[in-house]
């Protein structure tokens, strides 16, 4: 890896949902708290993108959680995905194309 660097590739997501609004808050005494916070209509969105010596790869913000079907990253025969241990990064795509190499913890 060390004469191919090019090849190497750090794949990781971040998600937010609106269930981390905060439903309490603080104010002043004698002053109302005003403020918004989405009711019933919970959603989830997830930023992943790919990482290489020299550029980030595929940034894309999926409109849901993270699952195996949306787990298809841009990959080149030879490239070397080095990923956390989510279930959805064993895709069988990205398996037969690179190897996975997942760190120790």
């Amino acid at each position: 890896m060390r004469l191919e660097p090019h090849r190497l590739v750090f794949i990781d997501e971040t998600s937010l949902t609106t269930k981390m609004t905060r439903l309490r808050g603080r104010s002043r005494c004698g002053d109302r708290l005003e403020a918004d916070a989405p009711f019933g209509h919970w959603c989830t969105q997830t930023f992943i993108a790919g990482l290489r010596v020299g550029e980030l790869t595929a940034p894309w913000v999926l409109d849901g959680p993270m699952n195996r079907a949306a787990f298809e990253p841009t990959l080149q025969p030879g490239d070397v995905v080095i990923a956390d241990n989510l279930s959805s990064h064993k895709s069988a795509k990205a398996q037969g194309i690179s190897q996975i190499k997942r760190p120790m913890l």
